[in-house]
């Protein structure tokens, strides 16, 4: 059973809209609410093998519970994107840039009826598949406040994108961050070009203090 404050995107295809279709290229306001994740904790620096390697697993992971949703919801099925957040304990190192010092995780969102009994049988079916080794949990929160923009186009634009929020949008709303830095991949990226791949960047925010 859904927990009473939990948000079922399967029937608030607005918010879904909101949270997974914001405006391209121009910064807004959303605020994320209670939402379950099926989350990889990661391991290591954030460098691409190892999180390639942690994707993969996830999705292996959580496939006995994408089927069944699937099987519930039939053509309204929507494969829920894989999201990415980095974070550092003094986050001035995230700002500078010190990857050796980042934290990262992968998560996917979960139907609101998967709980973590649910998610440890799905990991327990593929257990031939992930080893024995697997730093899967199941978790829900509310990420509140955030600032988010959906950019479509090279991943190299991206440090220019995010220049330009802590440095400009930030301070001039008089919001600074308060939490992991987040991104949500809407594409398959082996599928499609680097021109055509849409990512959101979201970041929570608070009220900055006088």
């Amino acid at each position: 059973m859904a927990d009473a404050g939990m948000m079922d995107l399967t029937h608030d295809r607005e918010m879904l809209r909101t949270l997974y279709a914001p405006a391209t290229g121009a910064f807004s306001m959303v605020d994320v609410p209670l939402l379950p994740f099926a989350v990889w904790d990661g391991e290591g620096l954030p460098e691409l093998s190892s999180i390639s390697t942690a994707i993969r697993n996830l999705y292996t992971a959580i496939y006995p519970i994408r089927r069944h949703a699937r099987e519930r919801m039939g053509k309204s099925f929507v494969e829920p994107p894989v999201e990415l957040l980095y974070w550092a304990d003094d986050m001035r190192e995230w700002a500078a840039g010190h990857r050796n010092n980042w934290r990262w995780r992968a998560q996917i969102t979960l139907p609101v009826w998967a709980d973590a009994r649910d998610l440890e049988d799905s990991a327990a079916e593929m257990r031939q598949e992930l080893g024995l080794a697997a730093p899967l949990r199941w978790d829900a929160f509310a990420e509140g406040k955030c600032v988010q923009m959906l950019h479509i186009g090279h991943t190299d634009d991206v440090p220019v994108i995010l220049e330009r929020l802590y440095r400009e949008y930030l301070p001039q709303a008089g919001l600074e961050p308060s939490g992991p830095y987040h991104e949500i991949y809407l594409d398959d990226w082996s599928r499609v070009s680097p021109a055509k791949r849409k990512l959101i960047l979201r970041q929570p925010v608070r009220t900055r203090p006088n």
